[in-house]
């Protein structure tokens, strides 16, 4: 199994995502949801994982357990303080006019992002 192959879920979910944000944008708003705040949101937790996942990969092709650990702890490092640094900066920025559905919902993204990259690189791992 190649790496593109592994990352494909994770292409799909980002697709399916924008599809949804997009033609669904006036019930989105209907429903309280920014649609503007769910696209960044997903661009963003996107971005991360891909940084993530290709930071992991490095991490399983180490040769000592000191660059596994360094890789598996800098990833999660990143994501959390990148993801935190963002929505404490959103919330800043947006003042009264913030959207928490939209932040929830980017987070609840997080999750599905984290559940394919981990399940792409358990698959890499297999075939190795």
């Amino acid at each position: 199994m190649n790496v593109r192959k592994a990352l494909r879920p994770i292409y799909i979910l980002f697709i399916i995502i924008n599809f949804i944000g997009l033609v669904f944008y006036k019930q989105l708003k209907t429903a309280g949801v920014d649609a503007d705040v769910l696209l960044t949101g997903n661009i963003f937790v996107f971005a991360l994982t891909m940084v993530s996942f290709y930071m992991l990969n490095k991490g399983l092709n180490a040769k000592t357990t000191f660059n596994f650990m360094s890789a598996v702890y800098g990833s999660f490092l990143m994501k959390l303080v990148v993801g935190a640094a963002a929505v404490v900066i959103y919330v800043l920025y947006a003042g009264e006019q913030k959207n928490l559905p939209g932040v929830f919902a980017s987070m609840f993204l997080y999750l599905f992002y984290t559940f394919f990259e981990i399940k792409g690189l358990l698959e890499l791992l297999k075939h190795k």
